[in-house]
């Protein structure tokens, strides 16, 4: 009996042992952190880019909110300095450097790729981690181990829309019109180069300038070209544009694109003849969910911030809270919240899970989208090659 007490008694104090252990290692993560945690945050909130950048600007804002009212990390609340990049890569280092002026532990930068490439030199040599939602293919291959992105990026887009378009939906005589800067262009290119594995030719490759308003000729020559389809990959603004002037030209071709597509910021330009039966693949859209919580999300971060929610804010929100789990094990160590980052395995965000590949990428699940008039519907996920 006395041995029996005694191997009970001593099981016993190892379990309190490891629970104290584990709870003084958390207490002791985070004491390395000041009070507030500084972070900071450069996106475009001016400019013929703000409709984009202010998604991320609220993705992160929404969710740092929220852990500040929720008692911070252990007790400290986190403090975000917002720089904007406006519309120029110049704009956007000189925003970099005054946000690296308050030595935050963690930068977020924006989702657009030129000022992304512009800045990444400079937080690199700062050693900071630096978490993107930029989508051009070539951002996490610019060699940063401090860089991550936690959006889905076009170089899935440029392979999956034209598997869909050709292998789901049966097309073979695709045109194609793109925003003439690197987002576009760079997608342009590798949706060409899929295309071609697929054994389908576009039957046009047409542009537009970022600052167009008039894509009609463009469009004239892919209809008399003898599409029977269009690949549509812009930004929300742009491409609201392209969908009202194919429906005034009465171009009537099944069409697919990027998420900008069935965006909620789109769709509130256009009617539902407009938008209606349009095909996007992206990151994941709130609205199209039917989880009660989730909508509800989405109203509260439109009531805030008189913009609907759509792919970005949610790969930003959920961006602050792996920081935030990050955080809790590792404390701010900029090294060791580097390192955790790049070994994050199955993280469970709002709509998908998270994981780091190699080159620091971390989403690589996608939603198809179809417009029914007015509202983008959820067809089905699908995924990276490989994930």
């Amino acid at each position: 009996m006395t041995s029996i007490v005694m191997k009970n008694a001593i099981a016993g104090f190892a379990a309190m042992f490891l629970a104290m252990t584990a709870a003084g290692s958390s207490e002791a993560d985070t004491a390395s952190c000041p009070s507030p945690i500084p972070l900071g945050l450069t996106t475009a909130l001016t400019g013929n880019v703000a409709l984009l950048g202010t998604q991320a600007r609220s993705g992160v804002e929404f969710a740092v909110d929220e852990i500040n009212t929720g008692g911070g990390i252990d007790g400290k609340k986190l403090a975000l300095t917002t720089e904007d990049t406006g519309a120029s890569s110049t704009d956007a280092l000189n925003a970099m450097n005054r946000i690296l002026e308050g030595k935050p532990f963690v930068i977020f930068g924006s989702m657009i790729s030129p000022h992304v490439f512009a800045q990444t030199e400079v937080v690199t040599k700062s050693e900071t981690p630096f978490l993107v939602g930029a989508t051009n293919a070539k951002v996490t291959a610019q060699g940063s181990k401090w860089l991550f992105r936690t959006h889905v990026h076009d170089g899935q887009l440029a392979d999956l829309i034209p598997e869909y378009l050709v292998k789901s939906l049966g097309k073979s005589k695709p045109g194609i019109i793109a925003v003439a800067d690197d987002y576009g262009l760079g997608a342009s290119r590798g949706i060409q180069d899929s295309l071609a594995k697929l054994n389908v030719a576009p039957v046009a490759v047409t542009s537009y300038a970022p600052s167009d308003k008039d894509m009609s000729a463009q469009l004239l020559e892919i209809k008399d070209k003898g599409a029977d389809s269009v690949i549509v990959f812009g930004r929300p603004a742009d491409v609201t544009l392209v969908m009202k002037q194919m429906a005034d030209l009465g171009i009537k071709l099944t069409t697919i694109g990027n998420s900008s597509l069935v965006a909620q910021t789109a769709l509130n330009n256009l009617t539902a003849a407009e938008a209606d039966g349009a095909y996007a693949i992206g990151g994941m859209i709130p609205q199209t969910t039917s989880d009660a919580k989730i909508l509800d999300w989405a109203k509260r971060v439109q009531d805030k911030y008189k913009v609907p929610a759509d792919n970005f804010t949610v790969s930003y929100y959920d961006t602050v809270y792996m920081l935030k789990s990050i955080i809790e094990k590792v404390g701010c160590n900029k090294s060791a919240i580097r390192d955790a980052f790049a070994a994050t395995k199955d993280w469970k965000g709002m709509l998908i899970s998270y994981q780091a590949d190699a080159l620091g990428d971390l989403a690589h699940t996608l939603g198809i989208y179809r417009n029914k008039g007015k509202t983008p519907e959820l067809v089905g996920l699908i995924k990276e090659s490989g994930f």
